[in-house]
């Protein structure tokens, strides 16, 4: 299985990184890469292959759609977006200092183990915006419109209205009323079981690759 994961930013640029079983670095300036997908996965109309050294990215205005299958995408170093099951996402933004993105359909996960100083990621669902700002981790659904943050702080702007949500918390987002209620943590799905597999596996990968640097 191709493992995945963040490696050193340039210090002249914003880099991403994505490095799989065969430790080549793969470096993109944008937001969006697609870095591991299992089953039907689809950037606009062209299905997206498991390779080894082809990583397709979501540009502007293109959306990744999934069937059966799952996508991970890097956002910016050190979060990453993963996809559930008959879920689509709209990228909006791919600046890696501002990244915008629209969930359409089905269930994502954000996790953001690090956030770069003065950069931004925001999650558009049902009209909502949700700023994630700081690390943690994060579901967004769209049946029922909701985001649950099951680490972290997000920041809710629905209208005029702003509601931060904290870790243990999900806001509905499916009418103008701010009402945060608390959730079991341990209520997950398959969706979250996959996206900490794939946490362990970019860790992993991680330390890989550090000591391949060092030897």
């Amino acid at each position: 299985m191709k493992h995945v994961c963040s490696v050193a930013i340039n210090a002249a640029i914003l880099a991403l990184g994505a490095v799989s079983a065969s430790a080549q670095p793969v470096i993109s300036a944008k937001s969006g890469l697609v870095a591991y997908v299992e089953g039907k996965v689809f950037v606009g109309d062209q299905p997206v292959q498991p390779s080894l050294t082809s990583f397709p990215d979501v540009k502007e205005n293109m959306v990744l759609r999934t069937e059966e299958g799952r996508a991970e995408i890097l956002l910016s170093p050190g979060v990453f977006l993963r996809v559930g099951e008959n879920s689509s996402f709209r990228m909006i933004t791919n600046r890696l200092i501002d990244t915008r993105l629209e969930v359409l359909t089905g269930s994502a996960v954000v996790e953001a183990d690090e956030m770069a100083k003065d950069s931004n990621v925001t999650i558009v669902a049902n009209k909502a915006s949700i700023l994630i700002a700081k690390h943690g981790l994060y579901r967004f659904d769209m049946e029922p419109a909701r985001v649950k943050v099951f680490d972290g702080i997000a920041s809710v702007t629905n209208g005029e209205q702003t509601t931060p949500v904290g870790a243990g918390r999900m806001l509905s987002l499916d009418n103008n009323t701010a009402s945060v209620e608390k959730f079991s943590k341990e209520n997950t799905d398959a969706l979250d079981r996959w996206s900490r597999r794939r946490a362990e596996n970019v860790a992993m990968a991680n330390v890989s690759s550090a000591k391949q640097a060092h030897d």
